[in-house]
């Protein structure tokens, strides 16, 4: 897109996240951090959404520090969200450690937060 001369919005920004984390075209290039610079870089602040569609990045790849500092902005922006949550109970479970999933679990459980049906995973909470 910068070589064309294009100025994605959010809204792109989120759909080429969203399609290259679910295409595995992150893991083949090796671009999750390059991702996460580009983010650092955006004109506009990243919305939960932005942030959300790396942290997706970040479980489908296993990608544990950049998705504990993914969550840790998106539980700052939206704190009683549960999607944020699952994704990194997910990204712990997937690198078995239980011991982080299981805290994660206590702390939503603790300030009420219920895991919604839509915002589910490949692994059980």
């Amino acid at each position: 897109m910068k070589v064309a001369g294009l100025h994605p919005n959010g809204v792109t920004v989120v759909a080429v996240l969203a399609s290259c984390a679910r295409s595995k075209l992150v893991e083949l290039a090796g671009l999750l951090a390059e991702a996460n610079e580009f983010i650092k870089k955006m004109p506009l602040e990243p919305d939960g959404s932005v942030l959300g569609a790396l942290l997706g990045a970040c479980k489908v790849h296993g990608a544990i520090e950049l998705g504990n500092e993914m969550a840790r902005r998106l539980l700052h922006m939206q704190p009683r969200h549960s999607g944020q949550y699952v994704l990194l109970w997910g990204i712990y479970a997937g690198a078995e450690r239980w011991d982080h999933a299981t805290a994660l679990r206590k702390t939503m459980i603790d300030a009420g937060i219920k895991k919604i049906p839509a915002y589910s995973s490949n692994d059980s909470m």
